[in-house]
């Protein structure tokens, strides 16, 4: 006896993840997760395989699988436990799927490419902060009092009539195949056969809901394989009125005139390499103070002459010091470099909170990274290591919704509740919400566990970079394997 009748269900819509992620019309920012729309930007990539009634693996199921295997780790992270959760999909449905083997569902995964998946990606990012601000009834002190880490409340005191983005980057490694060598070579310090492929990602991450914005990834080494040259190509992603924060890495003259061509402010700690006191700096106060930055008189080789030329001869910064209290910071005081000049709108007590709030990205990719596993992929080409990175980022932005939702059904900003509890209850719930109806139980159970674990305020929490337990000790392969097999062979 099927759990509900396939005749009410459609298998081939992503209805699908509606029902996984324990969705009712009542909730919060239930309309963000709109099927049709994903529907149609399939349609528009001409992703339309798995057409026949009898189609074990359509788009969505192909989806919904793929993106089962980033909740699990181990052997529930593998192809074959992917496609054992479609067979106990469609049992439940009544029908019975004949072959549990991997080629089919393989195959299938081939179709999806990553830029439908990072459309949707976007595109969840995008319809939450807009719902986000819409929906928001509690006024700015009563959310403030529930957030975590304090300092966002002082960063969502103030409205900036944009978005705040956190940027960083960051590298994963991928299977040792020569295609994806030759897409992304190891590290070059490393001798031939003994490292892996490495890619360097570098995201943009909403400081209000922790959605993942965008993120471009490239080769680890190599020409136009930096961060900053990464960050380029995401610049179109950048609307009037965003405020961009990143660390001094990023604080360039042409970074800080790009934004500015865009209408977007910058607040970074001021480069290493610039003065932070220079004797023509126009003083505001004890600790902040207005500095010219003239245009660099020699192009840089990766720039075009004519848009060199384009570049305006100064820009205007403010720079602001600030105080390190915390016990233990090796830094005691940095200088942030903003180019948003209004002290009455932006105190320097703002400007402060909201560099102090990027560090919350660091948390985020550790989310990305070591709780959903995708420090190391494990796709044999090109193609798909980026098909699996993505399905990767929209299993985040999946559970950052779930998070976003949870947090205005409860009161709670996102960023005080526990990111594992939330993917430990999609886990458990993906294929039990895809095959059952949401009901007003389901719902609540899907409002209560996120919100159940809620993440304390951590000023100065620190925590010493040692384990316990041991780790078995093995031998380091240092040569590669087809060597190694080779002497054995020898010596035999």
């Amino acid at each position: 006896m099927p759990f509900i009748s396939s005749s009410r269900v459609n298998a081939a819509s992503f209805s699908l993840f509606k029902r996984s992620m324990m969705q009712e019309s009542s909730l919060p920012l239930a309309d963000v997760l709109d099927d049709q729309r994903w529907q149609q930007v399939f349609d528009e990539h001409e992703i339309d395989f798995g057409n026949d009634p009898d189609a074990i693996y359509t788009p969505a199921i192909t989806l919904w699988a793929l993106i089962s295997q980033v909740f699990f780790s181990g052997e529930q992270r593998s192809c074959k436990a992917a496609v054992i959760r479609v067979a106990s999909f469609w049992a439940a449905l009544g029908r019975r799927v004949c072959s549990t083997n991997t080629g089919a569902y393989c195959r299938a995964r081939l179709k999806l490419s990553f830029t439908t998946i990072r459309e949707i990606v976007q595109q969840l990012a995008a319809d939450a902060e807009a719902a986000c601000d819409q929906n928001c009834v509690q006024s700015r002190e009563q959310s403030a009092a529930r957030l975590s880490p304090s300092n966002v409340a002082d960063v969502k005191s103030r409205s900036t009539g944009g978005r705040i983005l956190l940027v960083d980057g960051f590298t994963i490694t991928a299977a040792d195949t020569p295609e994806n060598q030759r897409a992304y070579p190891q590290n070059p310090a490393q001798k031939p056969g003994l490292g892996f492929p490495v890619l360097r990602c570098v995201s943009l991450i909403s400081m209000t809901t922790g959605l993942l914005v965008d993120l471009v990834s490239g080769p680890y080494s190599g020409k136009g394989s930096g961060e900053t040259a990464l960050l380029w190509q995401m610049l179109d992603v950048l609307r009037p009125g965003d405020i961009l924060v990143a660390d001094s890495y990023y604080c360039t003259y042409w970074l800080v005139s790009a934004c500015r061509t865009r209408g977007v402010q910058i607040l970074m700690k001021n480069h290493h390499l610039r003065d932070d006191h220079p004797q023509t700096a126009r003083r505001l106060n004890k600790r902040e103070r207005l500095v010219t930055w003239l245009r660099p008189p020699v192009r840089p080789a990766w720039m075009a002459r004519q848009e060199y030329r384009r570049q305006p001869l100064t820009l205007t910064l403010r720079l602001v010091d600030v105080q390190v209290s915390q016990p233990g910071c090796r830094t005691k005081t940095f200088t942030i470099a903003t180019t948003i000049t209004d002290r009455k709108a932006c105190p320097a007590r703002w400007i402060a909170a909201v560099y102090q709030s990027r560090w919350l990205i660091e948390l985020d990719i550790r989310s990305i990274k070591c709780s959903l596993g995708m420090d190391i992929l494990r796709a044999k080409s090109p193609a798909m290591v980026l098909t699996e990175l993505w399905s990767c980022l929209l299993a985040y932005n999946l559970i950052r919704l779930k998070m976003l939702q949870s947090g205005m059904a409860t009161g709670r900003d996102p960023r005080s509740l526990s990111f594992t509890a939330t993917q430990q209850l999609l886990a458990a719930s993906w294929l039990l919400g895809a095959v059952t109806q949401t009901t007003e139980e389901l719902a609540t159970l899907g409002q209560q566990v996120p919100s159940s674990e809620r993440v304390g305020h951590r000023t100065g929490r620190t925590e010493p970079r040692a384990n316990k337990r041991r780790t078995k000790v093995l031998a380091l392969l240092k040569q590669p394997r087809y060597h190694y097999h080779q002497q054995r062979r020898a010596t035999v």
